[in-house]
């Protein structure tokens, strides 16, 4: 699975690439928990990219990491692994 990940507020996370009917869903992710939405690319919209040699995913995941980075996108907070038994 393809995957970007960065560091946002001490925590790892990660753009994670999800195949789905006729394309891929792009979320941000820690821990392998899913925890916002961040877009869809399509087969078509890849492989037309592709053919002028774009990289439609990445420029998506970069969209998404930097929407994150700024606030424009909000995801869960940490889990408070302290008070687990």
């Amino acid at each position: 699975m393809r995957s970007f990940p960065f560091r946002h507020q001490a925590r790892l996370l990660s753009i994670a690439v999800v195949a789905v009917d006729e394309g891929w869903e792009l979320w941000v992710s820690e821990d392998d928990r899913r925890l916002a939405y961040g877009g869809r690319v399509s087969v078509d919209q890849a492989i037309a990219g592709w053919r002028v040699g774009d990289d439609l995913v990445q420029e998506l995941a970069e969209e998404v990491k930097s929407n994150v980075l700024t606030g424009k996108l909000a995801i869960a907070s940490a889990p408070d692994r302290s008070s687990a038994a």
